[in-house]
């Protein structure tokens, strides 16, 4: 089955924009543990917010429109909403007319229904997944006497490989459902379960098949009688997208050139498959911010609600966490908890600071055009908001620190790749874009890159923490035996980036084959008079060697600057990406034969010998390279 290739838009963003990027994210600075607590808003101050901080924030974003609803004190202070619902009509967004899809704000509604069936005894969070599961469908026992559990499957650290296997929306006779669709694809186990955080939302939507299982009702029917209907969420449901806007007034959702964009089929429903208003959303957090309760209807009690926004999994206790269906957003005095989603030309998420009893959700229906959003989704306007937000009604101090010039950082030196990544497959080229590269400054501080991170300063401030200087954001590592193995960022408590070995470093790929590929420009040459049919093999084979590794990482250069393209290529049956460079092994073979003949037979002069020599030589290392990303047909 071939994936949709326009979905493939939001897995990058997820898989990369909650990357090195965060650093930059100013909602995850850390609370001195002195500060007080925040009162709830007026709702004078808020609907100022609203209307004027949050139309100024639209303009410069240059999104189709925005909807917002905020909860403080228990009650709804107020939904609004700002621009269009469709570009091509001109309709203006109505906060309480228009629904929009939630993407992965459906994780909460998930945890909701697995949490009330373990309530119940039904299921035990702590229990082998595959107890829940038909024989077929369970997991390998990858990791010994370590099975995977719902409260891994709930925390994303069960240690699954990253997927994005969806449905080509042309092929109607094709499309599987939730079962179908995990009866196919199952993850690879590359971690062991609780090691490292993983975002997955084959996860998510396997806990939510252990809901249909155990509770005897698909998915869908079951939240809507027990999640939705007594949160009085009348317009809130799940399902397939493209269905469920046939009975909802559903915003357009918009790519960044404007144009309308068709609702996905997503096989893992319970990941993502769902509809939603601001004031469902409301009614939704005014429940987690109440226990569990709204308007005499209880859906959780409060172990249960404690276990949604408390810290259900940690790597530092000053770190942000994750809870069962919703991550932190920032630590400290004042946490933020909630969870973001995205599809494409979608973009949503809900912000709850239980200090001061209050909660935000905003949906925004198109990509931004502004050119910052555009190179990062996390300064998109849907996170603005949120961030504008919690610094206007909960701000928090700085974390500060100072650079140690005797400290010894070697420790921590190093290449880290997400721990969100695929384990075969053409997708593996995204682990060129999201790591971290960590050195030592030398005058008592770090310095990080990456290909999509900002190049930044971090000083150290006590157990293994490092504080970004101009930013702010907090990195942690996790040493063991005087090294550090993993580093997370406190922005994004749903990945982490795990210690790679110096030769599977990304950014001596890049150097190697930069390198390898400068040399095979000059091997397009010709050669000077080739003497006899040995001769003419070993220039042309030489120059198609040469012309094979050019190829391949031309067309992987041009994928990566043409996202339309290489979601085409990528999530395809193409062999476009690996061709060229799977031509490239026997030409190089060949070259490398040539090669040797020219040596024992005296062609050419010594440095003509040479420079032909390092052709295969250098074509090696770019084939490589390739192969290591599985590039080389029929890898990929």
């Amino acid at each position: 089955m071939r994936p949709h290739p326009r979905t493939f838009t939001a897995c990058l963003a997820a898989g990369l924009a909650l990357a090195p990027l965060l650093i930059a994210a100013p909602a995850a600075h850390a609370a001195s543990p002195e500060q007080t607590p925040a009162a709830p808003p007026s709702p004078e101050a808020v609907q100022e917010f609203v209307d004027t901080r949050v139309a100024e924030l639209l303009d410069e974003h240059g999104a189709p429109g925005v909807a917002l609803t905020v909860v403080a004190d228990g009650e709804e202070l107020t939904s609004a909403a700002h621009g269009v619902a469709d570009l091509a009509e001109g309709t203006p967004l109505d906060a309480r007319e228009h629904g929009f899809p939630t993407a992965s704000v459906a994780k909460s509604f998930t945890a909701v229904a697995v949490l009330q069936l373990a309530e119940q005894g039904d299921l035990d969070l702590h229990e082998d997944v595959n107890t829940y599961l038909p024989e077929e469908m369970r997991l390998p026992d990858t990791h010994p006497g370590e099975p995977v559990t719902l409260h891994h499957l709930l925390t994303h650290t069960a240690g699954f490989d990253e997927r994005t296997e969806f449905e080509d929306p042309a092929d109607v006779e094709g499309r599987r459902d939730l079962e179908e669709f995990l009866r196919d694809v199952t993850p690879e186990r590359i971690f062991a379960p609780g090691r490292y955080p993983a975002y997955s939302n084959y996860g998510s939507g396997l806990a939510g098949f252990v809901v249909q299982e155990v509770s005897g009702a698909p998915f869908e029917e079951y939240v809507e009688r027990n999640v939705f209907a007594p949160l009085g969420m009348n317009r809130s449901e799940f399902g397939q997208l493209h269905e469920l806007e046939d009975h909802h007034v559903l915003a357009t959702s918009h790519g960044v050139d404007g144009a309308p964009l068709a609702q996905d089929h997503l096989p893992l429903v319970p990941a993502g498959g769902a509809v939603t208003t601001t004031g469902d959303m409301g009614r939704f957090m005014l429940a987690l911010l109440n226990g569990g309760a709204l308007d005499g209807e209880r859906v959780l009690d409060d172990a249960s609600v404690e276990s949604m926004l408390g810290r259900r999994f940690e790597h530092h206790p000053d770190a942000t966490s994750l809870g069962y269906g919703t991550y932190e957003w920032r630590a400290g005095a004042q946490p933020g908890i909630g969870h973001g989603g995205d599809l494409d030309g979608l973009h949503t998420g809900y912000l709850l600071l239980p200090e001061s009893d209050t909660g935000v959700f905003v949906a925004v229906n198109g990509d931004d055009t502004d050119p910052e959003a555009a190179d990062s989704p996390l300064h998109d306007l849907r996170f603005t908001v949120l961030n504008a937000f919690a610094d206007t009604f909960a701000p928090v101090e700085r974390p500060s620190a100072e650079a140690d010039p005797g400290a010894d950082l070697d420790a921590y030196t190093g290449t880290y790749i997400t721990t969100r990544r695929p384990a075969e497959g053409k997708l593996r080229l995204l682990t060129l874009f999201d790591n971290l590269t960590v050195r030592d400054a030398g005058d008592g501080s770090l310095s990080t890159s990456g290909l999509m991170a900002s190049d930044e300063r971090l000083l150290p401030a006590g157990d293994h923490v490092f504080v970004g200087e101009d930013s702010g954001e907090r990195l942690f590592f996790d040493v063991e035996n005087g090294r550090a193995d993993a580093l997370y960022l406190d922005a994004n408590p749903t990945n982490a980036y795990d210690r790679t070995a110096p030769l599977a470093g990304p950014a001596l790929h890049l150097i190697a084959a930069t390198a390898a590929l400068a040399l095979l420009l000059t091997g397009v040459l010709r050669f000077r008079r080739p003497v006899g049919a040995a001769q003419v093999v070993a220039a042309v084979s030489g120059s198609l060697t040469s012309i094979a590794c050019l190829v391949g990482t031309g067309l992987v250069a041009y994928a990566l600057m043409d996202m339309g393209r290489m979601r085409a290529w990528l999530l395809s049956d193409s062999v476009t990406l690996t061709l060229p460079f799977a031509l490239a092994v026997p030409l190089l073979s060949v070259t490398l034969v040539m090669g040797v003949r020219a040596w024992r037979e005296g062609w050419w002069g010594p440095v003509r010998r040479v420079h032909y020599s390092l052709i295969p030589l250098a074509a090696a290392v770019v084939v490589a390279v390739a192969f290591h990303y599985h590039l080389v047909w029929p890898l990929g």
